[in-house]
């Protein structure tokens, strides 16, 4: 007789190593908090299912969400692990706007997750406010990666010059860092040669800008 680990086992691992995946955000993260009781921790979980403990925080993001956006997660009207995973981090009235505004299409998982690291350097904007700047960064056909800086980071102008290492000096529309947080700014072009560097190292663009800050 199958035990109830083994189909936890079994639900978990098609939820997560498919694209489509059988069962909703909310679900998934219920198995895992069950299976994390089962076995004794969440490293556990990781090793039985075989994907990472990082992975397994994304999809519990949904635990942080308040009960309106959980609702319409439990619907599937928002089903991406990476756009739960930003949202948790802001308030119940931001995560409702944002959520609005995901459902009608205004807003993508990249925009998101550009919204996150805004949200930490411009702490006195709405949410409005904030969506409206990475719209406008969108429309105006510059691409726009906000990025976290290590703890103790001072040097600003060496990380500028790594960035022009890679796309050229004329590329670069602006570059800041302030409060752990940094703003690259390209030109269409110079979006290009950072994405054909980061194929170059089979890494997303997103992994990619991560690995270059971290150098």
């Amino acid at each position: 007789m199958e035990k109830p680990s083994e189909r936890v086992i079994a639900r978990l691992i098609a939820n997560t190593c498919r694209r489509k995946r059988p069962n909703n955000l909310v679900e998934i993260a219920r198995d895992i908090r069950w299976l994390q009781d089962d076995l004794g921790s969440l490293k556990a979980v990781s090793e039985t299912i075989g994907i990472s403990t990082d992975q397994l925080w994304q999809f519990l993001g949904v635990e942080r969400l308040c009960p309106e956006v959980r609702k319409l997660v439990e619907e599937r009207k928002i089903d991406l692990v990476n756009t739960v995973h930003y949202m948790r981090d802001f308030d119940v009235e931001a995560q409702q706007v944002i959520a609005r505004e995901v459902i009608a299409g205004r807003l993508s998982g990249e925009d998101i997750r550009a919204l996150a690291p805004l949200h930490k350097s411009l702490p006195h904007l709405t949410v409005d406010q904030l969506i409206e700047r990475v719209q406008e960064s969108r429309d105006v056909k510059i691409y726009v990666a906000y990025f976290y800086v290590p703890s103790g980071f001072k040097d600003a102008d060496a990380l500028k010059r790594r960035f022009e290492g890679i796309v050229g000096q004329t590329e670069i529309v602006s570059f800041t860092v302030e409060d752990r947080i940094g703003t690259l700014k390209l030109t269409p072009s110079g979006r290009k040669k950072l994405q054909e560097a980061a194929k170059e190292r089979n890494m997303s663009l997103r992994k990619f800008v991560d690995a270059v800050v971290l150098e």
